[in-house]
């Protein structure tokens, strides 16, 4: 009996192992498979949606790249969301901050807003960083700091710079629109950061979302968007960093913050 019993504690441990090993594997998983739900659910609502979205590019997998205009006048608010696919909330703000614009304000904007939420939408749909060739978009820039050299595999600027599609879609719009700003949205640092001309702007988001202000994002960005139209092309560049909170609470913070972009002239 002493025999058998030993071999039951024995199967007994290697079953509990097994189970702790599949937990373990579903709980590191679960981000990644929430992150790839939502960003297809996104993907999806842009696709579906009533507004007026314009396709203006397609990613490498052939997926739209849609912008919504909104408003006429001298100046041009420019605002993008999801440059990296495992920030789908970047993209759930950029989305629900144009549904607001166009039920609240349509016509009466007196100020263009020009709204990108899935700048990389193959990565968005599968739940990753970069796009579908492993390039971070946002170091893949045609900047005088871009480099070859990269700390990580999720930082790989590209064979070259500007090099991806959905990176010259971005610089295309900007030689489009010539904004007099510009809004980029990430997660999750919790941040108002600027490059540029853009320290007042920044200023202003924070006295209603909360969020610190700086103009160091604490950690190297060559090829970024920020170096790219905020340090070269002296246009006022925010990279808004969210942090991790439920997206109501998102929302409640950056309503205002996003509006003031909008609204904010550089003359006050």
């Amino acid at each position: 009996m002493s025999k058998i019993r030993q071999r039951f504690y024995w199967l007994l441990k290697q079953s509990f192992g097994f189970l702790l090993l599949l937990a373990i594997v579903y709980f590191s998983c679960t981000p990644h498979r929430r992150f790839y739900r939502l960003g297809q659910v996104l993907y999806d609502q842009v696709e579906r949606s009533h507004l007026p979205w314009k396709v203006i590019a397609k990613s490498v997998k052939g997926r739209n790249i849609r912008l919504l205009e909104l408003g006429a006048g001298r100046k041009t608010t420019m605002i993008f969301g999801a440059f990296h696919g495992s920030e789908p909330l970047s993209a759930q703000l950029a989305i629900e901050f144009a549904n607001y614009l166009y039920q609240e304000y349509g016509r009466r904007l007196d100020s263009r807003v020009v709204i990108v939420p899935i700048v990389n939408p193959d990565g968005l749909y599968y739940g990753v960083r970069t796009n579908i060739n492993g390039v971070d978009i946002n170091r893949n820039f045609p900047t005088e700091n871009w480099s070859k050299n990269y700390r990580k595999r999720s930082y790989f600027p590209g064979k070259y710079p500007g090099s991806e599609p959905e990176t010259r879609a971005v610089i295309k719009l900007i030689e489009k629109y010539h904004p007099t700003r510009i809004v980029s949205i990430h997660t999750p640092l919790r941040v108002v950061n600027y490059d540029g001309p853009a320290r007042e702007l920044a200023i202003r988001m924070a006295m209603f979302n909360r969020y610190p202000v700086s103009d160091d994002i604490g950690y190297p960005t060559p090829g970024s968007l920020g170096s790219y139209a905020g340090v070269e092309r002296n246009i006022p560049t925010i990279t808004l960093e969210l942090p991790r909170k439920s997206f109501h609470e998102i929302w409640e913070e950056n309503r205002e913050a996003l509006l003031i972009t909008v609204m904010y002239s550089d003359d006050e």
